[in-house]
């Protein structure tokens, strides 16, 4: 996915990006991103509507004309009549637009019940945990936790105890921090930040974090760019050992990472002093000071960074925004091929290695046991906003002692039937996925897992 367009706003940039702007966006003080956002506000008073203002819910009046106007509500001649209410007919008569019920009355034209079609998420039937979506029969939703108001993307250690964290964030110009949320299942946001995720030169700018926190058990990594040539940023990295040995890191245009043996990859394009334009990196935890290294190179047709996620057996789904289809895609890596790049400094070719056969645009992936999860769905006009049909799983297989992969066929985990129930983010929790969604009743945590 192109970075360049993540972070440029609205405008074309919804038509590559909306989702990964909306789970951190400008931060997560922000209440919508479009009026559709701002349902969850109930229902207004009479005469006007929520709208989405600078990514606040507004109250404004619903501009309708009249009874008894040249144009009645919505059409050019009466809602269900040959002549308008207000013409030569007057508005009563038999032949007019109001007639038995008079204009201005509980069923004329205009007024709450029968104004256009409801909104069909007011009346749609939720599951506790899963809103609207629908799970695969092959999997099970386990254990739920509610997601504080302020909590950004989520990142997990690894088992078998898992400690969250958590980005918080005021704003593009705002304090970004990083917190705990505690051990799962048992949430809940920590009194006082650990650790800001700005280095200090970079708190007066204007940011934008990335949707990324993943953790190794001790260090926790999340990143964020700005604007400018090369889109310049940093990686915060954050000692859970040793705090006040938290460090930053110099990476232009990071998008996603994944944890490795002894590393995080990034998909970006550049770390530290190592600077080769867009391509997979890797920052070894395992040498001390770190080392920053390119691993792997990414094809011509590269037009921005893209997504990266590890199976539980090492293989790494890394991706990039091709501009050749106009979409996301993403290559298995093999493990034993990741191993020899850490350690001899040679890159692998992305392109070389399995494509996942997606079958159309994703904007979200997260390991899922031996395999991967993509969120699946594509831009639809004429606002562009990401329209998510299906959250889909590929199973990798290894052989020849790590050095070979196969990627097996999409099987859907979880299934939109409609939108009223929104995914805004997906991380890994052991062998299962951990999905964080929101509707009317409230933001959570759910894990999923595969049926014994």
């Amino acid at each position: 996915m192109k970075t360049e367009r993540m972070i440029s706003g609205r405008g074309l940039a919804l038509v590559l990006t909306t989702f990964a702007l909306a789970l951190t966006g400008t931060g997560c003080a922000d209440e919508c991103v479009d009026d559709f956002d701002c349902r969850d506000k109930g229902t207004p008073p009479a005469g006007q509507r929520y709208a989405c203002v600078e990514q606040r819910c507004e109250l404004k009046p619903i501009a309708v004309p009249d009874a008894g106007t040249e144009t009645d509500a919505g059409t050019g001649t009466d809602a269900g009549a040959s002549v308008d209410s207000g013409t030569e007919t007057d508005a009563g008569t038999q032949t007019d637009a109001g007639t038995q019920t008079d204009a201005g009355t509980e069923t004329d034209a205009g007024t709450e019940p029968d104004a256009g079609p409801s909104d069909p998420c007011l009346s749609a039937t939720y599951d506790p945990k899963l809103g609207t979506l629908q799970l695969a029969a092959e999997y099970v939703a386990g254990e739920s936790a509610s997601l504080p108001a302020a909590a950004g993307p989520v990142g997990v250690t690894p088992g078998p105890t898992y400690s969250l964290f958590t980005l918080v964030s005021t704003g593009s110009s705002g304090s970004h921090s990083l917190y705990s949320l505690g051990t799962w299942p048992q949430l809940s946001l920590g009194t006082a930040p650990l650790f800001d995720v700005v280095a200090p030169g970079d708190r007066s700018a204007t940011l934008f974090l990335n949707s990324f926190v993943e953790s190794d058990g001790r260090y926790v990594l999340t990143g964020y760019t700005k604007s400018g040539t090369g889109f310049p940023g940093a990686l915060a990295v954050y000692d859970n050992v040793t705090p006040a040995a938290s460090t930053y890191v110099p990476a232009p245009s990071n998008f996603s990472a994944g944890v490795v043996p002894g590393a995080f990859l990034i998909n970006g394009g550049g770390l530290d002093t190592v600077s080769a334009g867009l391509a997979i990196y890797a920052l070894k935890t395992d040498t001390s000071p770190f080392e920053s290294l390119k691993v792997g190179t990414l094809p011509s047709a590269t037009g921005g960074s893209g997504f990266t996620a590890v199976a539980t057996n090492g293989v790494a789904m890394l991706g990039y925004f091709s501009d050749d289809t106009f979409a996301n895609v993403g290559h298995a890596v093999a493990p034993a091929k990741i191993e020899a790049a850490l350690r001899t400094s040679t890159p692998f070719v992305v392109a070389d290695e399995p494509v996942l056969d997606v079958g159309s645009n994703f904007v979200a992936a997260a390991g899922q046991g031996e395999g991967v999860a993509v969120l699946r769905g594509d831009y639809v006009p004429p606002d562009y906003n990401f329209a998510a049909t299906d959250v889909s799983r590929f199973a990798f297989t290894v052989a020849n002692e790590g050095d070979t992969v196969t990627v097996g066929s999409r099987q859907p985990v979880l299934t939109f039937v409609d939108q009223c129930t929104r995914l805004t983010g997906m991380t890994s929790i052991g062998t299962d996925l951990l999905v964080s969604l929101d509707d009317k009743n409230g933001s959570r945590l759910v894990r999923i897992g595969q049926v014994p």
